[in-house]
């Protein structure tokens, strides 16, 4: 069986991946988690300039990963400025064990988006 994969190069102005992993704050819920990050999306990442699209993973049951998609590291940079002056980002942070309302990019990588790999057909 041969498989045909479609490749998307990257640009000299890369996206930028934002990976924030966080454990859920003691006494926080799945449900009250999942209701902030809707509010995260609709008040705040939606209305952020270069904001591309965003994943939210779980690792176990405390355990999550935030994945955002961004058109470069300006908007990301931007974004995170953004979101010291947001109550839905601080409400959304108040949920993480030991995160920093005043330093959203704490304990968050950036990484370049080079390629993407997707079989034919599929949807990403």
């Amino acid at each position: 069986m041969s498989h045909h994969f479609t490749i998307q190069e990257g640009t000299m102005n890369h996206q930028v991946i934002e990976f924030a992993p966080f454990e859920l704050a003691p006494g926080a819920s799945e449900a009250e988690l999942l209701d902030a990050s809707e509010a995260l999306q609709s008040d705040f990442l939606d209305r952020q300039d270069g904001f591309i699209k965003r994943e939210l993973v779980r690792r176990d049951d405390r355990n999550w990963i935030d994945i955002v998609y961004w058109r470069d590291r300006e908007a990301v940079e931007r974004a995170m400025k953004n979101a010291v002056e947001s109550p839905v980002c601080f409400r959304y942070f108040q949920l993480m064990a030991g995160a920093d309302h005043d330093q959203p990019g704490s304990g968050v990588l950036l990484l370049e988006h080079v390629k993407s790999y997707h079989r034919e057909g599929e949807i990403a």
